[in-house]
């Protein structure tokens, strides 16, 4: 319990003595296409001559209106004598259960969020709770969705095919998503044949879908059978296993793609 008869005298008059809280930002500590861990931080100045415990630290976070999570840990904070404190509220958010909830709109990058609540402190004088109600801009992060386009069939050595594989990129977001860096394998028929790496990939607009062309080469070798149904203008059936950062609004961020199809062969 903190004393404030020693401050305020016997009348227990708080004016010029009550903390002030003030949201500051938000720091993003890990972010991927699957989960964000942010620190929602607050500034508090306390004019006090001594440290105040916290007794409740009580917050309500929505997105776009929905509330997605909510608690009271004071978690042994005190705010320090006569400046301000720094105080944190650490939140993870898997994006899945963010989107069951809530709908990101296409062509933006953030949903709307509202952070309310309020600081809390037991005194000599009764307990004094100080609100806040907050709002800004959230992080939405969605993931890119990749179909596997045409094969095309590029330069045949004496040994080896090369090839381009169209991959059409749909990009949710409102700015520009930048693939660099990419790993890749390649099935056909099921069967490993191919893999590379390819430094830049390109871009793809927000809100907007692109094609863009993965080349890899192919030994005769480990790819007969398949070079075979090429040649007789079947559809060939193409996986694709790659890894790849993405630029996004919020920094690079890497990302696994698993995709495959029933393609068109194109000579």
């Amino acid at each position: 319990m903190f004393t404030f008869l020693l401050l305020t005298g016997c009348g227990g008059d708080l004016s010029g003595f009550l903390p002030t809280v003030k949201f500051s930002h938000f720091n993003v500590n890990d972010l991927d296409f699957e989960h964000i861990d942010t620190d929602f931080v607050f500034t508090v100045d306390n004019p006090n001559p001594v440290g105040v415990p916290l007794d409740r630290f009580q917050y309500d976070l929505s997105l776009m209106d929905v509330s997605i999570i909510s608690g009271d840990d004071p978690n042994g904070l005190e705010l320090v004598a006569d400046g301000q404190s720094d105080i944190a509220l650490p939140v993870s958010l898997n994006f899945a259960s963010i989107y069951d909830a809530i709908t990101a709109t296409r062509g933006e990058d953030d949903v709307g969020f509202g952070l309310a609540g309020n600081f809390g402190f037991d005194t000599d004088i009764g307990p004094v709770d100080i609100t806040y109600d907050e709002s800004g801009d959230f992080p939405a992060l969605r993931t890119p969705k990749f179909t596997v386009g045409k094969l095309k069939v590029g330069a045949i050595g004496a040994s080896s095919v090369d090839f381009g594989l169209d991959v059409d990129v749909d990009n949710d977001h409102g700015s520009t998503l930048g693939f660099t860096d990419m790993g890749l394998k390649v099935k056909f028929a099921g069967v490993q044949v191919g893999n590379g790496s390819i430094a830049e990939v390109g871009d793809v607009e927000g809100a907007s879908t692109k094609t863009l062309e993965l080349p890899f080469s192919v030994d005769y070798a480990d790819a007969i059978d398949a070079i075979a149904a090429i040649a007789s203008g079947e559809k060939l059936k193409v996986d694709l296993d790659a890894d790849v950062t993405v630029s996004t609004p919020f920094g690079p961020v890497p990302l696994h793609i698993d995709e495959g199809g029933n393609v068109e062969v194109q000579n």
